[in-house]
């Protein structure tokens, strides 16, 4: 049997990440191969210094800046006492749910303590792929992990629905971005922008591919989450990783149409004093399988969240789905959001958040020709990543 490496994120808890991770390595095994993910811990702290340089250059860019400060104090917060300190408390909660996820699902290679320990663990692979998510956001580039650099010449390198996670690469990373997509032999991405940015820096044609997480169905996402509902009644699920207090306005008006209480996934990309009193109900025991479980069991669904969307799809829920950035941030990873809108052809659920909530509601989804649109896509993808692993 074959042996696959897996370069993906199973340090952070974030339910996208996760979910993705688990479904690359379900898609692999279904395949027919031994697929293990790599542990990032040995190399963290060198990674962590090389983040941190980049940082600090770019630190007198004001929107950098204020991204920088707000990841740095949600970091400090969730180090605080878990005694004095709630969010810490409430961190700590979500993290063991996480732990207890990896353990039971995720298949790890043993920890390796060095680059060149990495490098030889590569090297026992007839394949080494990088997984889906934002892992070649510019700070990721610089980390050196995801880029797959750790992995020997002589080995495959295949990446499947990966993604840049900004609509352009600053010029200072050209160079090195050149340098590691001409090592990797197979390269699909998850968004058109994506695409465009690996053709204008090496001239090599990326296909843009579903996510790992729409290779499944929604029977198959069933396998790791309880058949019972984790929240009882009617619900809005909302989950926002931006702070957007438009987004907020519109689900307490949805709220207020529809009687439904509001159940809050909070604080998932940092700490957003404002949403403590946002939501009727703050569940932090809620790991990746307890998020597509409230998603399936939801009457409505607000995100900004890409996995978010790509659940309230798998299940044909009634989704109102918002952009965490403005368009021209630098930051603005919406275009993942617009691809996956456009290919299933739900571009209308994307709101500003001061819609008439009445006519929000009335506007039902297809879900037939949805599903359809996403029996296509998810075969396409299936071939491509069947193709680039025999080849």
């Amino acid at each position: 049997m074959n042996r696959i490496g897996i370069a993906a994120v199973t340090y952070k808890e974030n339910f996208g990440s996760a979910l993705q991770t688990y479904a690359t390595q379900y898609v692999l095994e279904n395949l027919g191969y031994d697929a293990r993910i790599f542990e990032i811990k040995g190399v963290h702290r060198s990674i962590h210094i090389k983040k941190l340089v980049y940082y600090l250059g770019r630190m007198f860019d004001p929107v950098e800046f204020k991204y920088l400060m707000a990841n740095l104090k949600s970091r400090s917060r969730k180090s605080a006492s878990v005694s004095s300190d709630q969010y810490a408390h409430n961190m700590l909660v979500r993290k063991q749910v996480y732990t207890e996820f990896n353990k039971k699902w995720n298949k790890m290679l043993p920890t390796t303590h060095s680059w060149k320990e990495l490098g030889k663990q590569a090297s026992e692979m007839d394949a080494v792929v990088v997984g889906s998510d934002q892992l070649w956001r510019p700070s990721n580039i610089v980390g050196c992990f995801y880029t797959l650099e750790f992995v020997p010449d002589n080995v495959k390198k295949i990446a499947f629905s990966t993604s840049f996670g900004v609509p352009e690469l600053p010029m200072q990373l050209h160079k090195h971005a050149k340098k590691f997509l001409s090592r990797i032999e197979h390269i699909s991405v998850r968004e058109n922008t994506g695409a465009d940015i690996v053709k204008s820096i090496s001239g090599k044609k990326a296909t843009v591919v579903c996510d790992p997480t729409m290779l499944l169905t929604s029977e198959d996402w069933m396998h790791i989450q309880d058949k019972k509902p984790f929240a009882e009644g009617k619900y809005i699920l909302c989950y926002f990783m931006g702070d957007n207090p438009e987004h907020r306005e519109f689900v307490k008006k949805l709220k207020e149409k529809t009687g439904c209480r509001i159940i809050g996934l909070l604080h998932g990309a940092s700490y957003i004093s404002s949403d403590e009193e946002f939501a009727d109900e703050k569940p932090y025991n809620v790991g990746p399988s307890e998020f597509i479980n409230l998603i399936r069991n939801a009457e409505y669904i607000c995100t900004d969240s890409f996995h978010g969307i790509v659940f309230c799809i798998l299940n044909q829920k009634k989704f109102f789905s918002f952009r965490r950035w403005p368009d021209e941030s630098k930051f603005s990873a919406n275009d993942r959001l617009y691809t996956l809108l456009d290919f299933t052809g739900l571009s209308r659920r994307m709101l500003n958040g001061n819609e008439d909530v009445d006519k929000c509601i009335e506007d039902s989804i297809n879900y037939s020709e949805v599903l359809e649109k996403v029996s296509e896509k998810r075969k396409m993808s299936m071939e491509y990543l069947v193709t680039a692993l025999k080849s």
